[in-house]
């Protein structure tokens, strides 16, 4: 269901921009930094060179930009998005972080020590809107911040963030969450670190090129 939610609906998009007359220049289609898989391939950052990951998630990710690159056929520019964690105050993984910061306990994940490629909502967008706006823009792009942060970092900013140093850290052991997960449990404890050289190459600025400064921003 995953796959063909993805795929299907770019095969659809590029069936009918090769049979009727439009004026579509590009395409910019979301994609995902699942395609890396973990720290535990590579020692440095993963950039937009580097090979898929095996499993389910890097496979996916592999179909999902496949069946958008089938535009560049009709000469039309294709730009893929690698989106990290994007961090919003209105839901996605943010809402899930702060739930029990809001009692006042900051819960770490595992070790705690699994990197988080993240970025801003607002830096996301803007990213989407260069790729569109820019012709020179194709290929892949890792939409994530320029410094990557641990759970631990991630956990511990937010909760000084929103309750100042009246909050209780407690470590949520792995084998723990792989109960009650079951195999979800590996997104959350995987350690992946991403570069966000090649968007920042293209002059892109970052509002929120630091975690305190994005969670300042999403929190307070």
């Amino acid at each position: 269901t995953i796959i063909d939610s993805r795929t299907h609906s770019s095969a659809l998009l590029v069936k009918a921009l090769g049979e009727y007359k439009n004026e579509v220049k590009a395409i910019v289609s979301a994609s995902a930094i699942g395609y890396y898989g973990s720290d535990e391939r590579k020692s440095s950052p993963f950039t937009e060179d580097d090979p898929p990951a095996e499993g389910f998630l890097g496979e996916t990710c592999v179909l999902w930009e496949e069946s958008i690159t089938a535009a560049e056929k009709l000469n039309i520019r294709v730009c893929k998005i690698r989106t990290g964690i994007v961090l919003d105050k209105n839901g996605g993984a943010l809402a899930e972080f702060v739930k029990p910061i809001k009692f006042g306990i900051a819960t770490v994940l595992g070790t705690g020590k699994q990197v988080v490629s993240w970025i801003h909502i607002q830096d996301h967008c803007r990213i989407i809107l260069q790729a569109i706006e820019h012709s020179n823009m194709k290929g892949a792009y890792n939409s994530v911040a320029p410094n990557p942060v641990t759970n631990k970092e991630l956990v511990a900013t937010a909760a000084k963030t929103m309750k100042g140093s009246f909050f209780l850290t407690i470590p949520v052991p792995a084998f723990l969450l792989k109960i009650m997960m079951g195999d979800r449990s590996t997104e959350v404890l995987k350690s992946t670190t991403v570069s966000a050289s090649k968007i920042s190459n293209t002059g892109f600025q970052f509002i929120y090129p630091t975690i305190e400064a994005a969670l300042h921003n999403l929190l307070r």
